[in-house]
């Protein structure tokens, strides 16, 4: 299970969401870290990644390696 949402953080989904509730939201923590969280949720469970970890993720999100997850 994920940590609990904190309160106070400056949460932000992708603009193509276009006003849809079914989004992934992210948000810089106090500890530095990003939180993850499903926008449908927003009291439910987050986890928690390092910005190398995130940075990581993103890179193959660029490079195509997760364009099955939507298809």
């Amino acid at each position: 299970m994920g940590d609990a949402v904190p309160v106070g953080v400056a949460w932000q989904k992708s603009a193509a969401c276009n006003g849809y509730e079914d989004c992934v939201e992210v948000a810089r923590l106090a500890n530095g870290n990003v939180g993850v969280r499903n926008s449908r949720l927003p009291d439910g469970p987050m986890v928690q990644f390092t910005s190398a970890e995130l940075a990581a993720f993103l890179d193959g999100v660029g490079k195509g390696e997760f364009d099955w997850m939507t298809s």
